[in-house]
């Protein structure tokens, strides 16, 4: 269960960080700068980046229970 903990933990980083990524050229690139909803493209990449904190916190909560037993 310890490397499904991890992996999961991996794989919710890997989400959050790629979320970042494209919310941060999305916001320094400046045609989509002059976009009017630039504000619900970023909530979309927000949206994103908790997915990836959740599933990373969920990896955490594995590592956590594993170890309790």
């Amino acid at each position: 269960m310890t490397k499904v903990g991890l992996s999961v933990n991996a794989v919710g980083l890997l989400i959050s960080v790629v979320g970042t990524v494209l919310l941060f050229q999305r916001a320094t690139d400046e045609y989509h700068s002059s976009i009017q909803d630039i504000g619900s493209i970023a909530v979309a990449y927000l949206g994103l980046i908790l997915l990836g904190v959740t599933v990373s916190v969920t990896g955490v909560a594995l590592l956590v229970w594993t170890n309790a037993d």
